[in-house]
């Protein structure tokens, strides 16, 4: 509406009323982007107006340069930086308000929980350096990645090795706890000395609940048919070589300690030579729409290949305050839309539900069902068609 009326205005550019009116549509313009991302789209369409009326106006040969600067200025003010300040308002505002823990904590990196009051790791200390014997979580480092995750359940028929499932999960659970662990297969002693994990060392990861060890071999992965599968192998902490994996810091040199949180590691398959990797892929219901991990084969640096540890108790060493890795406005503002991005992407229809696709929508070609809790419960059709609008 606002542009509508701004086309009116032509002829009275600069009077109030103009001015009321393009400054409007910029706040208009922040508040159709804060409610939705499909916002952009009311943004094209404004931005598309306002290149054509400027494009009018430099060919309008009556009007001065200097003129023509006001009208460019104007409008890269009220509808540029006017909304964008706005926008960036509404998220400082959001971040002062919504400063809690909650169930969605872990689709963030460490350093954001870490400003999250009721997160285990809000003003939270523990030891700085990883050392062997300690009970930690793995996070992938990419925006959205999940911790290091296993679970009672094996790979299904044909999914590889009929072995214990390895994904990623998005939420903070027990079974996201391994022990940090020799090459061999001793389990730590109590009155040993302490031992810290250096940038090269050979490790194993033994699942805390389930007392498997982190395990790759020759299978291909479940979804990234490139890649090989990682599973979790032996009992009660006992196993194989395919078992071992070496740890190294990025940007790292031989002898480097391995920092909790700050350090980005990366963990290579001593038997096949790959990465542990997160591949961002969603699993079957077998798999409990839980994310792929798998052994990539391709070395190269990513942020996919790259991890690091989060939680970590070890009763041998000292605790270090972790105020220091609180990240400023700019990281978080950042961070929060990659991850809403990211979480846009992966929705997926629910069960019997009916998607539809974008040429739809226009013409409400067909309705959704929706599906109750059981078998018993009502269903739901919403019917969209124009010519039940009267019904």
């Amino acid at each position: 509406m606002g542009l509508a009326v701004i086309f009116l205005y032509q002829s009275r550019a600069f009077s109030g009323s103009w001015w009321l009116w393009l400054l409007l549509t910029g706040v208009n313009l922040a508040g159709a982007l804060g409610v939705k991302f499909v916002g952009l789209f009311v943004i094209l369409l404004v931005g598309m107006n306002t290149v054509r009326d400027l494009w009018s106006l430099l060919g309008d040969i009556n009007l001065s340069l200097v003129l023509f600067g006001k009208h460019l200025l104007a409008r890269v003010f009220c509808l540029i930086l006017l909304p964008a300040s706005l926008y960036i308002s509404f998220f400082a505002i959001h971040f002062l308000v919504l400063n809690k823990s909650g169930p969605g904590d872990g689709f963030f990196s460490s350093a954001f929980q870490s400003r999250l009051i009721g997160n285990n790791l809000h003003n939270a200390s523990m030891p700085e350096y990883l050392a062997y014997g300690s009970t930690i979580t793995m996070k992938n480092v990419r925006i959205a990645g999940g911790y290091l995750h296993s679970h009672w359940h094996l790979y299904p028929e044909g999914v590889g090795a009929r072995q214990q499932q390895i994904t990623a999960y998005s939420h903070k659970d027990f079974n996201n706890l391994w022990f940090v662990r020799n090459q061999d297969f001793k389990t730590e002693n109590p009155t040993d000395p302490v031992e810290f994990v250096k940038h090269g060392d050979i490790i194993r990861l033994e699942h805390k609940e389930t007392s498997r060890n982190l395990h790759s071999h020759l299978h291909e992965a479940p979804l990234t048919k490139k890649h090989f599968q990682v599973t979790g192998y032996g009992i009660n902490g006992t196993g194989d070589p395919n078992d071992f994996w070496q740890i190294e810091v990025c940007g790292g040199k031989p002898g480097d300690l391995v920092k909790v949180l700050r350090s980005k590691v990366r963990l290579i398959h001593l038997s096949t030579g790959c990465v542990l990797y997160s591949s961002g892929k969603t699993l079957p219901k077998w798999g409990w729409e839980q994310v792929e991990v798998s052994c990539s084969p391709y070395l190269k640096d990513t942020p996919n290949s790259q991890w690091n540890f989060e939680d970590h108790v070890n009763a041998k060493l000292p605790n270090i305050s972790l105020e220091v890795l609180k990240p400023s406005f700019p990281e978080i503002l950042l961070e929060s839309h990659i991850v809403m991005i990211r979480g846009n992407s992966g929705l997926k229809p629910k069960d019997n539900e009916v998607s539809s696709k974008p040429w739809h929508w226009p013409i409400n070609y067909q309705g959704l069902r929706f599906s109750g809790v059981n078998e018993t419960e009502y269903r739901i059709y919403l019917l969209g068609n124009p010519s039940d609008a009267g019904c």
